[in-house]
C-alpha cells in the first residue's frame, strides 16, 4: 500500500504509543489521523438521513474515518490501509499478506472472467455441495491450485477491488457458487478452530467446522462487521466520501461500509446494473488484523462485548505484536497466545 493511516484520539496517547512501537518492530511506516470526539461534530455537517438515532461515538468514528477518505482524496495516492488504534496483527504479517495478495487476485479473475478459461479448470475441484448451493460448505479453490499469476509490482492485490477488508469482527461466508472463495490450507498461523471467534463471549465462527484447521479464506465480502482495517483505492475513497460523506448517513460507519461492499446501500443500488456493478469488496477469514483487548479494555465507541474483558488478548493473532511487545523489544522468542490443543472443541460445537 502506498500509505498506512492509523485513526487515533489525540487524548489517547496510550494507544499511540502502542500502536507505534507495534509498527515500528514490523518494520510498517505509519502515518496518524486525527480521531474525532462526538461532541466535536457540528449538527449542520452531517450528511442528510437518519443521523440523530447515531449515539455520539459513532458520529466520532465516521467523522474520523471519513477524515481518512479525505485525506487520500487530496493527496490523490492510489492505495492506502487505514487502522484504528486498537488493531493488532501477527509477527508475521508481511508473510500473510503476500499470501493473501496471491489468493485475492485470483478471487479477482475467476469473479470477473467467469466464462474465461484462465480458472474454469479449477471450477471441477469444488465439491457437488457447491451445486446446492449451501453457504456453509467447504466448497473452494485451494490457493496452491491457482495458475502463475502475474500483477503489476504497484499493485500486487490485483486493479479490480475497491475494498480489502483486512480486519473484522466477523463476516459471513457466501455461496460457494460460481466459485467465490480462495482457500489457504494448512496455514501455520491460524489458530485452531476452537480459537476462532471474534470475542470471548461470541460463539465459534462458521469457518471453524467447514474447513480444516488451519486453513485462511478468501472471499468476497459478505455481511462484514467491525472496520478494524481495511484498505481502499483512490476510486473507492472518493466514492465512499460521497456516499457516507456527502450523500447520505443513517448508521454507524462498520454497517454502512458492510452494506455498502453488499451492494444495498442507496447510491450503489442506483449505479449497478446487475451484479457487475457491486464494489468488489475482498475480506479473509480468520482476519489478518483483529481487536487488541488490554487490560481494562475500553471502546471510544462502545464497550467490548458489552463493555467488560476478562482476559488480555487478541483474537484470531497466534503470535500476536501487541501481546509481545515487550519479548519483542527485548529480542525475546515471541509467545503464542492460541497454541494447538488448548481448549479443544467437542464433538457437535
Amino acid at each position: 500500500f502506498q500509505k498506512i493511516f492509523v485513526l487515533n484520539l489525540p487524548s489517547r496517547t496510550d494507544r499511540r504509543d502502542s500502536m507505534s512501537l507495534a509498527a515500528a518492530l514490523s518494520i510498517l511506516q505509519i502515518e496518524y489521523i486525527d480521531g474525532v470526539a462526538g461532541d466535536d461534530v457540528l449538527e449542520k455537517v452531517l450528511p442528510p438521513n437518519n443521523h440523530k438515532t447515531m449515539a455520539k461515538g459513532n458520529i466520532g468514528s465516521w467523522r474520523a474515518h471519513m477524515n481518512a477518505l479525505l485525506t487520500i482524496v487530496e493527496q490523490n495516492i492510489s492505495t492506502a490501509l487505514i487502522l484504528e488504534d486498537d488493531a493488532d496483527w501477527d509477527v508475521r504479517i508481511k508473510r500473510q499478506l503476500e499470501t493473501f495478495a496471491t489468493a485475492a487476485l485470483g478471487l479477482q479473475i475467476s469473479l470477473n472472467n467467469s466464462n474465461s478459461t484462465t480458472l474454469s479448470h479449477l471450477r471441477g475441484d469444488i465439491d457437488a455441495s457447491t451445486a446446492k448451493g449451501d453457504a456453509e460448505s467447504g466448497a473452494s479453490i485451494s490457493i496452491s491450485a491457482l495458475p502463475r499469476l502475474h500483477s503489476p509490482k504497484s499493485s500486487p492485490y490485483g486493479l479490480e477491488w475497491d475494498i480489502l477488508w483486512l480486519g473484522h469482527c466477523g463476516a459471513q461466508l457466501p455461496f460457494p457458487s460460481p466459485a467465490s472463495r480462495i482457500a489457504i490450507f494448512n496455514d501455520e498461523t491460524v489458530p485452531e478452530p476452537q480459537h476462532l471467534k471474534s470475542h470471548p463471549f461470541a460463539p465459534h465462527d462458521a469457518i471453524a467446522s467447514v474447513y480444516p484447521p488451519h486453513t485462511r479464506v478468501v472471499h468476497r465480502s459478505n455481511k462484514t462487521i467491525c472496520s478494524i482495517a481495511y484498505a481502499v483505492t483512490q476510486g473507492s475513497a472518493r466514492k465512499l466520501l460521497w456516499e457516507f460523506g456527502i450523500r447520505g448517513l443513517d448508521r454507524g460507519y462498520d454497517f454502512a461500509l458492510r452494506d455498502w461492499c453488499d451492494g444495498v446501500i442507496g447510491g450503489v443500488r442506483e449505479e449497478k446494473k446487475g451484479e457487475g456493478g457491486r464494489p468488489m469488496c475482498i475480506t479473509v477469514q480468520p482476519p489478518l488484523f483483529s481487536h487488541y483487548f488490554p487490560p481494562k479494555a475500553t471502546s471510544d465507541i462502545m464497550g467490548h462485548g458489552g463493555g467488560y474483558v476478562a482476559k488480555v488478548e487478541s483474537k484470531y493473532l497466534r503470535w500476536s505484536v501487541k501481546m509481545n511487545l515487550g519479548r519483542l523489544v527485548w529480542g525475546r522468542e515471541v509467545v503464542d497466545q492460541w497454541p494447538d490443543g488448548e481448549g479443544k472443541m467437542g464433538k457437535g460445537v
